[in-house]
């Protein structure tokens, strides 16, 4: 297994309860972004996260809609300092940070008590590395047989009831970077793992997000930040048929940033310079927060 940290509720332990509800009923929701040293010499105090205000403002908003006490902001700090200052201490320069929020203990059935404490869990892996040949010409993807289940009250919640993703993602082996999920009604949605965009004439197009899939944090940030690269953004539905109209597609998440796709089943993109440029842009902005 890979080599890992995690802190629960601000101790060091890798197990949690088996009456949490999280394990019972997938009762919570989590986070993942990018961390660094700010240089190789760092300590934790100059490590950073990408995006953490943006994603503490997403756990806020999961804890709302699924009613789970809202941890204190500086509480979260305080674990990701501890964390982070283990990860750099056994070496590490950059990782993978996940935050799992759950209800807490409960007793069976679905009830919940309204002064459950949540569990908090802290989770840093090593970053996976990805080839720049991805990036540099694309991969490739396929269409999913799994299908999204639709649920409008937790459309672009994180939430921990992944059996669609997991499911879909059990479908190939290596021949695909990534799998396309669909909805009901063959519309396009997301990747298993990442949001999808479309270009078509220099204009930006991306699934709405309304009764399925997730809002990512990079889905947000290229929709803010399209506008020196492309000329628009539509939110819209795309069915499956309209594949054909594109003349490009890529792939977002918090890891990846924005990777190419070359292929999707038949169907063949280019990446212009607009798109790399982009990419560029995302690459080397600056997005860590040191807090």
């Amino acid at each position: 297994m890979t080599k890992f940290f995690s802190l629960i509720n601000g101790k060091f332990k890798d197990s949690i309860s088996v009456l949490d509800r999280g394990l019972a009923y997938g009762d919570g929701f989590f986070e993942t972004m990018l961390w660094k040293r700010k240089h190789p010499g760092a300590t934790f105090d100059s490590a950073g996260v990408e995006f953490w205000q943006r994603h503490v403002k997403r756990i806020k908003k999961g804890c709302h809609l699924l009613q789970i006490k809202f941890p204190n902001p500086s509480t979260l700090i305080k674990y990701k300092q501890k964390i982070l200052s283990r990860a750099c201490n056994s070496g590490l320069k950059d990782g993978i940070l996940k935050i799992l929020i759950t209800r807490g203990q409960g007793g069976r059935g679905y009830k919940f008590e309204k002064n459950i404490t949540p569990t908090v869990i802290f989770l840093v892996f090593p970053k996976k590395k990805i080839g720049q040949n991805f990036f540099d010409k694309g991969v490739k993807v396929r269409f999913c047989k799994s299908s999204l289940s639709t649920n409008n009250d937790f459309a672009g919640l994180k939430h921990l009831n992944r059996l669609d993703s997991v499911l879909a993602r059990s479908e190939w082996v290596d021949d695909y970077f990534e799998g396309i999920l669909l909805d009901q009604q063959e519309n396009l949605i997301e990747g298993t793992m990442t949001n999808i965009f479309f270009i078509k004439k220099n204009k930006l197009y991306t699934p709405s997000i309304i009764d399925s899939g997730i809002e990512g944090i990079m889905r947000g940030v290229v929709m803010e930040s399209y506008k020196n690269f492309f000329k628009k953004i539509k939110l819209t539905k795309i069915h499956k048929k309209d594949l054909e109209n594109f003349d490009e597609m890529f792939l977002t998440n918090s890891v990846l940033k924005i990777l190419p796709v070359r292929q999707m089943g038949r169907k063949k993109f280019k990446i212009s310079e607009n798109t790399k440029n982009f990419m560029n842009f995302l690459r080397t902005k600056k997005n860590l927060e040191f807090i």
